[in-house]
């Protein structure tokens, strides 16, 4: 009996596994991007709005997931030149004059959003319809990734500082809520924060270091007071360690996380240097950028499979 003899066209069937499912690389880098872009109408800022956003546009291109605060106008400039295709704007009520200023923007399918608008504002605040909202992502290797963000109210009078800690009790109620509703909320691998919150942890206990954003230790001690109320209303918030420490201690635009110890083999914050052609100031707010480096196989995954 002759031996069966291997022919030339004979398929190799794992090879073609191979080349369908290629090796998941050893980690992969989740970049989220925070950035209060100043554009408010061009009459009260430095009339360059227009220009500014258009300059803005391809530098979003850089980063996974974009949290946009003060995105009042000129959206179709900003817009023009990204490359995300999934977005999200929470819904402006009647009765204010511009919207919440805040955008989302994803390379990653959006699969979910919420928004709650703040019920209490004080000054020029009451003009816009600032909350909190969210976007669920889903990113593939990894699952579904919660990004919260909101901007929250400015200013160091007694009214500010009273809508501030109500905002800042509603926000982490909000955080809390819609992480556990339903029961799925903790379902989601991991879970960001992020905005220009006006209030920041204490630089140190008896408030001897405030930031340069408050005015005295006494404003100082009522955002760090109202800081402290919404971390702990969201049950779990931990800050994430900058780069550029010294300067990130003082800062009121802010990234916290939770749940990145069961996917993330490092998570950190830095400064971005985006500039705008011949010198052009593209905002009067440091971007700043968490970079999650997701593990091979994440524990999420491994309890999961």
């Amino acid at each position: 009996m002759n031996s069966p003899t291997q022919s030339s066209e004979t398929i190799d069937v794992n090879a073609q596994r191979d080349a369908a499912d290629p090796p998941r690389p050893a980690s992969i880098e989740l970049k989220i991007l925070l950035w209060n872009t100043w554009l408010l109408p061009s009459l009260i800022t430095d009339r360059l709005a227009a220009t500014r956003a258009r300059a803005i546009s391809p530098l979003l291109n850089a980063y996974d997931i974009v949290v946009l605060n003060e995105a009042f106008s000129n959206k179709k400039a900003l817009l023009a030149e990204t490359s995300h295709r999934h977005r999200y704007t929470p819904p402006a009520p009647m009765g204010r004059v511009v919207g919440s200023g805040l955008l989302f923007l994803s390379k990653h399918e959006i699969v979910e959003t919420g928004w709650d608008r703040f019920a209490r504002t004080a000054g020029v605040d009451r003009f816009a319809a600032k909350g909190v909202g969210y976007v669920v992502v889903q990113v593939e290797g990894l699952g579904k990734v919660q990004v919260f963000g909101t901007h929250m109210q400015a200013g160091a009078s007694k009214g500010s500082q009273g809508a501030r800690k109500a905002q800042a009790v509603q926000a982490g109620e909000f955080v809390r809520r819609e992480r556990a509703k339903g029961g799925d909320g903790e379902k989601h691998a991991v879970m960001v924060f992020a905005g220009d919150l006006n209030m920041g942890p204490r630089m140190d206990e008896a408030h001897e270091r405030i930031s340069v954003h408050y005015v005295d230790k006494e404003d100082a001690k009522a955002r760090c007071e109202a800081y402290d109320g919404m971390v702990g209303r969201a049950a779990g918030l931990v800050e994430v360690e900058c780069e550029q420490g010294e300067e990130y201690a003082g800062d009121i635009c802010r990234f916290l996380v939770k749940g990145v110890e069961k996917v993330c083999g490092e998570v950190k914050v830095r400064y971005e240097d985006l500039k705008g052609k011949d010198g052009l100031r593209l905002s009067d707010t440091k971007p700043l950028c968490l970079t999650l480096t997701i593990k091979e196989e994440p524990d999420i995954v491994k309890s999961e499979s």
